[in-house]
């Protein structure tokens, strides 16, 4: 019996000294500073005024504070609302830390001209190929010395995979840290808050409603009109007897333009979908009250009745 104690008591002494340990050599890994790079936009040159595309720019400044920084590549993809169609992104502006030192860590009045984007991306007719409801969308990737990039996704192909530039920094005006981009359209400015509001959505030409016996195909009602963008309205309307029919449009410089939409009803063709028409609706850029829209009704030729027929729609603000 006392040998099982002290065998006992044995076991007891190794197992206390191998649970101590020297705290001093235990250690946290150091942390590293992220990256702080700021972009921003001069408010008088946020847009390509389509008005004055000869002598269009845009406007901006970088901001950082690191010393570390190994580049700073700003890119961007050109989106054609004519063609509906999208660049590849390209390369527009690359700099270095060399840059920030010799600017104290503040570029300023950066520019981007019309004509200098036209030539980035291979526009065949230079500044005459931009038109109302372009647009050029920038992203920002930066790369500090020590091989981290920002914005870069961590912790991927697990439960908490996410970017390492958290949402409630991205891009919150003079008080973000990390600009991760920024979008420029082909426009003329327009006031924010301009042109939203409930309006009386009406049809006031073009074909009827040839299944329910209506005159009109859109419902005459009061929509909300929502901001997308600084130049992109929507609403929701009624189309036949469905509601809740999405309609988009662009503010361009007095002109409303309209994309290729659907209205989500068909007859196992292309489905009843509508483009703008040319020439476009009117709006008067002083004056949100009145907006004149003009499409093209069944653009794809569907469900057997005529297409490619001219449509107005007209919406007027209640005050």
């Amino acid at each position: 019996m006392k040998n099982i104690k002290y065998l006992l008591l044995i076991i007891g002494i190794i197992l206390a000294f191998q649970s101590c340990e020297d705290e001093s050599k235990i250690r946290f890994p150091e942390f590293e500073d992220a990256a702080n790079m700021r972009i921003q936009i001069d408010p008088d040159y946020s847009s390509i005024d389509a008005s004055d595309i000869s002598n269009a720019k845009l406007v901006f400044s970088v901001f950082s504070e690191n010393t570390n920084i190994e580049s700073v590549v700003i890119s961007a993809v050109y989106y054609s609302f004519q063609n509906d169609s999208t660049t590849d992104p390209v390369e527009v502006l690359s700099l270095t830390q060399s840059d920030f030192n010799a600017a104290n860590g503040a570029i300023r009045d950066r520019e981007f001209t019309a004509q200098f984007l036209a030539e980035k991306f291979g526009l065949p007719g230079g500044i005459s190929d931009l038109g109302g409801g372009d647009r050029f969308d920038f992203f920002n990737v930066t790369t500090l010395t020590n091989g981290m990039v920002f914005p870069d996704t961590i912790l991927s192909e697990t439960d908490h995979e996410t970017v390492n530039v958290t949402p409630n920094i991205i891009n919150s005006s003079g008080t973000t840290s990390f600009t991760v981009g920024f979008t420029a359209y082909v426009a003329c400015p327009v006031p924010n808050g301009f042109a939203t509001g409930d309006y009386m959505f009406e049809q006031i030409a073009g074909p009827a409603d040839p299944w329910f016996g209506e005159a009109t195909r859109w419902k005459s009602e009061v929509v909300t009109l929502t901001q997308v963008s600084p130049i992109e309205r929507t609403f929701n309307g009624t189309y036949l007897i469905w509601d809740g029919r999405a309609f988009n449009f662009l503010l361009i410089c007095g002109n409303v333009l309209v994309g290729h939409q659907g209205t989500g009803i068909g007859c196992g063709g292309p489905g009843l979908n509508f483009t703008g028409a040319t020439p476009p609706g009117t709006y008067d850029q002083l004056d949100d009250s009145l907006i004149l829209i003009e499409i093209i009704e069944n653009v794809d030729g569907d469900c057997g009745v005529p297409t490619a027929e001219p449509m107005t729609l007209r919406l007027t603000k209640i005050n």
